[in-house]
């Protein structure tokens, strides 16, 4: 008895062909997480998560602002060898332009949370108010907080330019005293001796 031969319309096979392979680009998509990160794209973060990364960031800020104002006044507070006028300008100016640069790493904080425009600047300026009462030394440890990656990108740029300004005062600070220039006494001069004035005659 012969075996009964099974024939499949070319169509139904291609279909079926074609249906396999859109199945193992799907695997192949998950796999490679290009349908991760397009879910990812998507997400919007509740307002409780978004409060938890703005405070961690906050902190982040501030921290890197309070070490480097230790810094320098510890530095300032040493036996320098320029004059204290000196010292005190230079470690005035290091202070004020780390203040700029916390200001400004919190209002991009702001900015980055869609805090609004006319907003960004007061919530800077309060947060700033907030740890001047309470700074992070004064306050219990909080728990780490993975930032999503704008905010850590701001987090670490603040970082980056705090040690900066806190070493660049810190070596001027440091800086050994000018020495005057060494003066050389003027040689004498010679002075023509007066000649003997002609006798008179008579």
């Amino acid at each position: 008895m012969n075996d009964a031969i099974v024939r499949i319309p070319r169509r139904t096979l291609l279909l079926a062909l074609g249906a396999v392979a859109a199945v193992f680009l799907v695997i192949a998509l998950v796999v490679t997480g290009v349908v991760a990160r397009a879910a990812d794209a998507n997400t919007v973060a509740s307002p409780a998560v978004l409060k938890t990364q703005q405070s961690a960031a906050e902190r982040d800020v501030e921290r890197a602002y309070e070490q480097a104002v230790t810094q320098v006044k510890k530095v300032r507070a040493l036996n320098l060898a320029i004059t204290a006028a000196q010292a005190d300008a230079v470690a005035a100016k290091a202070l004020n332009d780390l203040k700029l640069l916390r200001h400004s790493g919190l209002v991009s904080l702001g900015q980055v949370l869609g805090i609004a425009a006319a907003e960004v600047e007061a919530t800077a300026t309060a947060t700033e108010q907030r740890f001047d009462q309470a700074p992070l030394t004064a306050q219990p440890a909080a728990s780490p907080v993975l930032l999503a990656p704008r905010l850590y990108a701001i987090v670490a740029r603040m970082s980056e330019l705090a040690t900066q300004l806190s070493d660049q005062a810190t070596t001027d600070l440091t800086a050994p005293a000018a020495t005057p220039a060494p003066t050389t006494a003027p040689s004498p001069s010679r002075t023509p001796t007066p000649s003997a004035s002609p006798s008179a005659r008579p």
